[in-house]
């Protein structure tokens, strides 16, 4: 269900999700016919296989119970009025990052992939990465490790270049990266100060016209709106 979450909207093949998992096929395909036929997973004419009905309508009530966030758009918008890009607010979840929110400006002059809900490894993005450099060394090299295989299906040097990301992230207090799917744009992540609650949280910002070498400007943007957020957000 996992692995469904994070594909595309065109939805993974029996082979595919037999890849990822590690299940035996005879093992995959049984689930994937009991998840079908209780409406978590829907199954195309091109056989691939989605998140179905029933997994929108369950989320429909959680959404209303679990949005503690919900004041965190108005910083964010804010934050993308200023600065003409991309923001997410990213949460950890076991070896993954959530988007929970997501705000682009009008003409961002790029189309980034990814809505609300999107799960990545983490370390994939620079939110993800602000968030292992916020933890105890071995605990990063731990999920780094558990997402090993996800990494290369990215790029297949990715855990390298994660870890180069990481250190340079532990000295700056801030993560840069470059995107994997459009080479030459960069992003920045910073982790969201502890007074949101008990989750950990992460901001990120992408687009066209971040500086990688000289991001000092839009780091104290950040800074502000994550102070906001935690303030607008804290239990």
């Amino acid at each position: 269900m996992r692995e469904l979450g994070s594909a595309d909207e065109a939805g993974l093949r029996l082979t595919e999700l037999v890849s990822r998992t590690g299940l035996e096929t005879s093992t995959a395909h049984r689930l994937l016919a009991c998840l079908v036929e209780e409406g978590f997973l829907q199954k195309l004419d091109s056989k691939r296989y989605m998140l179905g009905p029933q997994m929108f309508e369950l989320g429909l009530v959680s959404a209303v119970r679990m949005d503690r966030h919900a004041a965190a758009e108005e910083p964010l918008r804010a934050l993308v009025a200023r600065t003409g890009t991309i923001a997410a607010l990213n949460q950890r979840s076991a070896w993954e990052t959530i988007y929970l929110k997501r705000v682009s400006c009008p003409d961002p002059g790029i189309t980034i992939r990814g809505a609300v809900g999107t799960r990545l490894p983490i370390g994939i993005g620079a939110g993800g990465i602000a968030l292992l450099a916020s933890m105890e060394a071995g605990k990063a090299e731990e999920l780094l490790q558990a997402n090993d295989r996800r990494y290369r299906r990215f790029h297949r040097h990715a855990p390298d270049l994660l870890r180069r990301r990481l250190d340079r992230a532990r000295q700056d207090g801030f993560a840069v990266t470059e995107s994997f799917r459009h080479p030459g744009v960069h992003a920045l992540g910073l982790v969201i100060p502890a007074a949101a609650g008990r989750e950990e949280l992460s901001l990120g910002l992408v687009g066209p016209g971040i500086d990688a070498g000289r991001p000092d400007r839009l780091i104290a943007e950040m800074q502000r709106t994550a102070r906001e957020v935690a303030a607008a957000c804290g239990s």
